[in-house]
């Protein structure tokens, strides 16, 4: 239920326990990056998956935003859905699934949209290195 302040328990659940903010050296051979947006429009979303050994599966996720509190939740709540994922589950993160769980506000909802932007770029990074090729959403492949 969003509150009078805007934002659901969700959302300031999230933003006061930050589990998977951090990052990995984008050198490491496991670890794919994408970001989205800049703090030159106020929103960026950096979101890192780092391989499991046999490829396959995310073993684990990490972000860091610059940004309001729903971009900062949807971002963490990506991460949480991306670490221990297939691939094949990774890529089909939907952002409306996000901000439904998050409740986040109409105004609000395309911050679940750039989370789940810089997941797919921080999945198909993390494949390109590790010579995979994975299909996203509407047939596409990334390489």
């Amino acid at each position: 239920m969003t509150t009078a302040t805007g934002y659901s328990a969700e959302v300031r659940r999230r933003c006061q326990c930050l589990d998977r903010a951090g990052s990995w050296p984008e050198s490491d051979p496991r670890v794919g990056t994408g970001v989205v947006g800049s703090l030159d429009v106020g929103t960026m979303v950096r979101l890192q998956v780092r391989l499991a050994a046999d490829a396959d599966r995310i073993e684990d996720a990490r972000f860091k935003v610059f940004g309001c509190s729903a971009a900062i939740a949807s971002a963490s709540l990506a991460a949480d859905r991306l670490s221990g994922a297939t691939l094949a589950v990774a890529v089909g993160l939907d952002s409306a699934d996000l901000a439904t769980t998050l409740d986040l506000p109409d105004d609000k909802r395309a911050m679940a949209a750039q989370a789940v932007t810089a997941a797919r770029a921080a999945i198909g990074d993390a494949c390109r290195k590790a010579g995979r090729a994975v299909a996203l959403p509407g047939n596409r492949e990334i390489r």
